[in-house]
């Protein structure tokens, strides 16, 4: 019996992949707490499950191969201090590596790094890390399930009202309809009403 080939494969570029498609498959970072909806970095958190809604698990697993060796130079590149316990791999760099450093277009399947140098990347990798560090929000962290619920009211207020930033100019309003479990589409409905907006309907 013939031996089947052997193939060389980067073990480390494997598991760099794996961890890629658990971050989209759970579109989440840190454990299902998210960045407060005031900061700066919000809405490219925001384009990442919905770029995955989007394009689904075979994009998923095919564009964390592609990406995953781009993510292990820039690791292989951080200083000695930074990969020896300043910062986790899999827990902290690599989700926030795609947060600062990665383009999740909603309408392209195919993700794009912000720089094709990795120097550049790793700089806009400490850059986006400083960032986040040194903001302080009054708000507290966002979960999944409310960011959901947000972006699906955003959605529905550009729809019905032709104002998504309706739901940004009332988060207090819309954290208690989060609160109450209303339906997103109900809720906008009403808050349109209830402020007079001009009626862009039909409305289902």
């Amino acid at each position: 019996m013939k031996k089947s080939p052997i193939i060389k494969t980067n073990y480390l570029i494997i598991e760099t992949a794996m961890v890629v498609y658990q971050v989209l498959e759970d579109t989440r970072l840190h454990a299902n707490v998210t960045l407060p909806d005031n900061h700066p970095l919000k809405q490219r958190e925001l384009t990442m499950p919905e770029w995955c809604d989007n394009f689904g698990s075979a994009t998923i697993r095919d564009q964390s191969w592609q990406i995953a060796p781009k993510i292990e130079e820039c690791w292989r590149g951080m200083t000695e201090d930074e990969r020896d316990g300043a910062i986790t791999w899999d827990w902290e760099f690599v989700p926030e590596f795609l947060l600062y450093c990665v383009d999740f277009d909603p309408n392209d399947e195919d993700l794009s790094f912000v720089s094709d140098d990795t120097e550049e990347l790793i700089k806009k990798w400490r850059e986006g890390r400083a960032t986040c560090v040194a903001f302080k929000s009054e708000l507290p962290p966002s979960t999944h399930e409310r960011d959901v619920f947000f972006q699906e009211c955003r959605e529905e207020a550009e729809k019905q009202w032709k104002y998504a930033d309706l739901i940004s100019d009332h988060p207090d309003l819309v954290q208690r309809a989060f609160e109450a479990k209303e339906k997103p589409a109900e809720f906008v409905k009403a808050l349109g009403e209830d402020l007079e907006l001009i009626d862009f309907g039909p409305w289902k």
